[in-house]
Order: structure tokens, then sequence, then C-alpha cells
């Protein structure tokens, strides 16, 4: 009878280990998934090509192919290098904006796969899914929109509205800049995708309403706003309404009242008021300008002469 146990517990051992094997073998390598991906994106772009309806066909007859008209960039993603490539057929209007990664689109879109399956689309400006966040979105679409500008917007005679001179074109999204390993819905892990996509307007992302731009507060432009908190309050400057811990708020240190609080800099030492502790340079932190300690610096001014204290060098 210990015998057999003993056989039965030797034979599970066995098994654990072989499962355990096999799950290495599976276990998922973003690294060579990334190189795997490129292979086979370069493959679909040099047999593809672009119609007179604008839209990716197979080469039968010699067209130029996608691989010879796409443009490329080299995206880093959570430590892995990517290749995100796009196709411009518009820019946009010369007068329209470029979204930031952080920014929200307004978008016509189709998405597909290499097999050229359809899984998902909007193909109304007027629709509930026309607005989205880039944020939200998948990091193919965060690095490739800000490649378009929006359009320009026309009102018609019904009243409806639409957009002309919309920036127009292909992002070709390697599986690690979409939805990786676990894939989405119909989208099986590891695809690799690719969207028409047409720009009709950009909104700027102000998170914290401080009149900074979301995409003006990433102050080390790593593309990671989490990191960027100058008064280490543990709150990032995007979330933050006083991003320097002064006591003033944010969107208070735009002086000259343009809407732009990153264009102000009395002591002109190239950092904007609202991240400068110390506005005007006289070695006292703006904090500590609060002369009556009432928690606002902007209503001391010792010299009266017109000038709060924290902004005047010689108070």
């Amino acid at each position: 009878m210990k015998l057999k146990y003993l056989a039965f517990i030797l034979l599970a051992t066995i098994a654990v280990y072989s499962c355990s094997d096999d799950d290495d073998d599976d276990k998922h390598d973003p690294v060579e998934q990334a190189l795997i991906d490129d292979d086979l994106l370069v493959e679909f772009l040099k047999s593809h090509y672009i119609n007179t309806d604008k839209r990716v066909d197979t080469i039968l007859n010699g067209e130029t192919s996608l691989f010879d008209v796409v443009d490329t960039e080299d995206v880093t993603y959570n430590e892995i290098n990517y290749k995100l490539y796009y196709y411009t057929d518009f820019e946009g209007s010369e007068s329209g904006k470029n979204p930031s990664k952080f920014d929200s689109v307004q978008t016509l879109y189709q998405g597909f796969l290499l097999d050229s399956t359809k899984f998902d689309e909007n193909l109304s400006f007027t629709s509930s899914g026309s607005w989205l966040d880039l944020p939200r979105t998948i990091p193919g679409w965060q690095y490739g929109f800000p490649h378009y500008k929006e359009g320009d917007k026309v009102i018609y005679p019904d009243e409806t509205f639409g957009y002309e001179n919309t920036g127009k074109g292909i992002l070709f999204i390697p599986s690690g800049l979409a939805y990786g390993e676990f894939g989405s819905g119909i989208i099986a892990s590891n695809s690799i995708l690719y969207f028409y996509i047409e720009l009709g307007k950009v909104q700027f992302i102000d998170s914290d309403r401080d009149l900074v731009k979301d995409s003006v507060e990433d102050l080390d432009l790593d593309g990671d706003l989490y990191n960027d908190d100058t008064d280490d309050d543990g709150l990032p400057n995007y979330a933050d309404r006083d991003d320097d811990g002064d006591f003033i708020l944010t969107d208070e240190e735009d002086l000259d009242g343009n809407g732009n609080p990153a264009d102000d800099d009395t002591d002109g030492d190239g950092i904007p008021n609202y991240i400068d502790n110390d506005d005007d340079n006289d070695g006292v932190l703006t904090k500590d300008e609060d002369a009556d300690g009432d928690g606002d610096p902007t209503n001391d001014d010792s010299d009266n002469d017109g000038t709060p204290d924290y902004l005047d060098k010689d108070s």
C-alpha cells in the first residue's frame, strides 16, 4: 500500500514539474514578441499598397508598397522597443493643432486585424463614441495621433457640423502597443492591428484646471505624468492646483492674464513662477513672504509699492 502511495506521489511530482516546464515554455516574452510583430508588419507592408480608394489592398501588379510610403516611429514602452508605422494621407489643417498623448481627440476610425477582419469603428463625428481621451486608449493611439492635425470645423445649412482638411491616415500597431498578450473581444492575444483614422478636433486636457495643459506638466518629457511633482507633496503636478507649494494656486500665477502661467517668470531664471518656489529670487521662499500669516502671499506688500513681496526683490 505504501509502495502504491509512493508511486502515486512520484507520478504527481513528475506531472507538476512537467507542467511547470510547459508553463515556462509558454511564458510570454514581450521582447521576442516585439521582434516577431515587426517581422510580420514589414512583410505585410511590403505585400500591400494603398489603392485609389485610400484603402489597404494586396499588391498584384507591382504597385508601390506601403513599406515604401509609411513613416516609422521608434517607441520605447515598458522598457520594450517597438516600431510604430503610420501612413499619412493628409496631415490636417494648416491652422490645426496636433494632440499630445495626454489629450482628447474627436475622430472617425475603423480598426482591422491583419487578415482584414474589422473589429471596431466610428463613422460619425456626432456620435457619442467620437470623443476619446488618448490616455485611456491603447499606446499605439497615444503615440500615433500626434503625427496628425485637427481639421477645420464646418457648420452645414441644416445646422449639423463636420470637419474639412482633417488629418487622415493609417496606424499600423504592433501587439505590444495594442492589446498585448491578453487580447480583447475578438482580438486574439498578440494581435497586430491597423486603424484608418480621421482627426476632426483636438481638446487639450487640463486635469486640475490650473491653466497648464497636462502635456506641459510632463516636465521631464518622459511621457509619464506621475513622476513630476515639483513640491514633493505626493501629488503629481497634473493633479496639483499649487504645483510648487508656495501657497499661490497655479492659475493665480498667470500674472499677465493670458491664460498661460507657463510664460510668467518674474526673476527671469528660466523657471516659470508656478513651479518656482522663490518667484523673485530674493533668497526668501514665496510661502515665507506671507507676512501676515493668512496663507496668501499675494496680499503682503511691505514697502507699499504695489508689488507683492513675493514678486518684489526689493521689499
